[in-house]
């Protein structure tokens, strides 16, 4: 019996295994997009000045992607855990962005030649 149940665990450890690594793999893809989604939605701000809406609607307008702007940022800090969020406050945004606009006058000057 106890070897039974041995060989039963063992076998389900192979086969979980595999399932498990799928798990974490789409919780931090649903991580990234919580955080892609809060960002959408802090932009989509922008537009609300624009928008054809009465002033009581563009304020509940405003405050709707405030709340889930936040909402989703720190729902996929739960998911994606601390690490991941000291990561994200430790990159060096500024240098990444400094060598996209190079990039972007390099493709523009190239272009214009």
């Amino acid at each position: 019996m106890i070897q039974n149940a041995f060989i039963f665990r063992v076998t389900m450890q192979k086969i979980l295994a595999p399932i498990k690594k799928d798990i974490q793999s789409r919780k931090r893809w649903l991580g990234i997009a919580l955080v892609m989604a809060s960002f959408v939605f802090y932009g989509c701000l922008l537009l609300v000045p624009i928008t054809s809406l009465s002033a009581e609607g563009k304020i509940a307008l405003s405050a709707a992607l405030v709340f889930l702007g936040e909402g989703s940022f720190w729902l996929a800090v739960l998911i994606l855990g601390r690490e991941a969020v000291a990561n994200y406050r430790t990159f060096d945004w500024r240098r990444r962005l400094i060598s996209w606009m190079k990039k972007i006058e390099e493709k523009i000057k190239s272009n214009g030649k």
